[in-house]
């Protein structure tokens, strides 16, 4: 697992490092993913979501086919950018070299999906590619860790003349209280320059946040799009929340800005992303075995792990009627507790699935190990459907994009186009994506449907 990470990361995580190594290293980097930190980091997101509002709203005017995951892809990049790096990266409007390099190296990585098809692993150039990806991105991290740092210093110096306890530096990224995290926890004088035995450690994993922070949420905005085109209820009742929780579309990035806690009012949107990301899981999960850790199978045969990597298949797990009453139906209610019920004026639970086990649904897995940044992802993806869901219709166009296509380069025959009947399937492109970039057609929302 970690050779397979290593062109992504560079090297060692918390993703894959052994247990005596994570614990430490897990509890500095969580302290930029507080719950009052995140909230703080809602600003930036609405920025970079009116920016992406922008391009939207240029496809829509011009009434043309678009792929949206690479455009959205660019645009969650940019959002990881300022929450994890305080950094505006501008990938939405053009090239950055941090932006463009990890979008390069994952195509690269994934030869099966990639620029170079499914022989790619053989190419004679990949691995230069790599390279000069990886040394990129550790170039830029590098520095801003670096600046960074420099700005701790000075912060420290400054309340040392003042006899201050309290920081007058607000530390504005994950980065920032990633640095202060590390310098309280291992007792470090503030030397010229940061220990490097740290910075390598951080550069390696801020670029697993950048890529697990911006792929999965790119994968997960697009297919809950997808989803509520074709649920035009369930759309409904979104939009009638955001109009009963947030006033009208047009103030919404204001109001969210001064008040980011709203986003906890909305129950429904929460519900419709959780059932967004079990019907459409961006990624599995992999443990590794040890002696006397046993799993039992559904025929109750004992199987030990020691020795062994497991996989977990979330998509096999989420879709199965063992775990999920009506597995393949699209469900936002399920996820309703009844005091989220109270909260929409709704009555009793009818014919709803029960709300499930907490262990049942793993988009960000479950247990110590689980995703470090589940909470800014939820939080992201809020925001974001707060403001979009009004202002804009997006609608699948595979049935225009394979007519335009057919028999048109690779992957483009006549053939099988759906699994288990469904056109938009996941595809491994880092994170599961939607086959073809998802080809859609963006519409301005009526008037009416946005609650003006």
């Amino acid at each position: 697992m970690r050779h397979f990470c290593k062109p992504i990361t560079g090297g060692p995580t918390i993703f894959d490092l052994g247990e005596e190594e994570w614990k430490p290293w897990r509890a500095i980097f969580s302290k930029g993913f507080q719950g009052d930190h995140i909230m703080s980091l809602v600003p930036a997101i609405i920025q970079e979501t009116l920016v992406y509002a922008d391009t939207l709203n240029n496809i829509a005017t011009k009434g043309e086919i678009c792929l949206l995951d690479p455009i959205t892809l660019r645009f969650t990049i940019d959002i990881i950018g300022k929450t994890i790096l305080n950094s505006n990266l501008g990938a939405q409007k053009g090239y950055n070299v941090l932006a463009d390099s990890m979008l390069s190296q994952i195509q690269w990585h994934n030869t099966g999906a990639g620029v170079v098809g499914h022989f790619g692993h053989l190419h004679p150039v990949r691995r230069f590619i790599q390279w000069r990806n990886s040394r990129r991105m550790d170039h830029f991290i590098g520095a801003e860790l670096d600046k960074r740092y420099e700005e701790y210093k000075t912060n420290e110096a400054q309340q040392s003349l003042t006899l201050s306890k309290s920081s007058s530096h607000k530390f504005k990224s994950v980065m920032d209280l990633v640095i202060q995290a590390y310098l309280h926890t291992s007792s470090q004088t503030l030397s010229s320059k940061l220990d490097p035995t740290f910075r390598a450690t951080a550069i390696r994993q801020m670029r697993l946040f950048l890529f697990v922070g911006h792929d999965s949420t790119a994968s997960a905005l697009v297919y809950t799009f997808h989803l509520l085109s074709r649920h035009p209820q369930v759309l409904s009742r979104l939009r009638a929340e955001h109009d009963r929780v947030l006033g009208p579309v047009d103030l919404t990035p204001n109001l969210l800005s001064q008040n980011p806690h709203l986003v906890n009012n909305l129950p429904y949107t929460l519900a419709v992303i959780k059932e967004s990301l079990r019907l459409f899981p961006p990624a599995a999960a992999v443990r590794a075995g040890k002696p006397g850790a046993n799993i039992t199978d559904d025929a109750g045969n004992t199987l030990p792990t020691d020795n062994m990597t497991l996989w977990v298949l979330h998509n096999e797990l989420h879709a199965s009627p063992k775990y999920w009453p009506c597995a393949d139906e699209f469900i936002p209610d399920r996820w309703l507790s009844d005091t989220d019920r109270d909260k929409l004026g709704l009555q009793e639970r009818g014919n709803y699935p029960p709300v499930p086990p907490t262990a049942n649904w793993r988009a960000f897995e479950q247990g110590p190990r689980n995703c470090i940044a589940q909470g800014l992802v939820l939080v992201e993806l809020r925001v974001i459907l707060a403001i979009l869901v009004r202002r804009f219709d997006i609608k699948g166009a595979y049935d225009e994009w394979d007519s335009l296509n057919e028999g048109k380069g690779k992957g483009k025959k006549s053939g099988i186009k759906t699994v288990d009947g469904e056109r938009a399937y996941q595809v491994a492109k880092g994170a599961a994506h939607p086959v073809d970039g998802f080809p859609c057609r963006v519409y301005c929302a009526s008037l009416s449907e946005k609650g003006d």
